[in-house]
């Protein structure tokens, strides 16, 4: 998915802002393809949860860990996946 790899390749350049929108436009593609409760899902909002943290947003950054901690529980039944990247 162009989005994702434009998201890291931002990301990797420091460039959050950038990289916060592109995670985001990426989101939104996988709500509207019904993938909104996938592993996939879940590893593209914790980006999105880094990337607010590297860009010094804490708030917004626990708002979306917290997003995905409670998301888990519905796609996957290992909890070992609450730690994973």
């Amino acid at each position: 998915m162009y989005e994702f790899g434009q998201a890291l390749k931002m990301m990797h350049e420091k460039r959050y802002g950038e990289s916060e929108n592109f995670f985001k436009e990426t989101l939104k593609i996988l709500k509207q393809a019904g993938q909104d409760k996938t592993m996939s899902y879940l590893f593209v909002l914790k980006r999105l949860a880094y990337v607010s943290f590297l860009d010094r947003r804490y708030a917004e950054s626990e708002k979306y860990f917290k997003v995905s901690n409670d998301l888990t529980p519905l796609v996957t039944k290992n909890p070992a996946n609450i730690f994973s990247s």
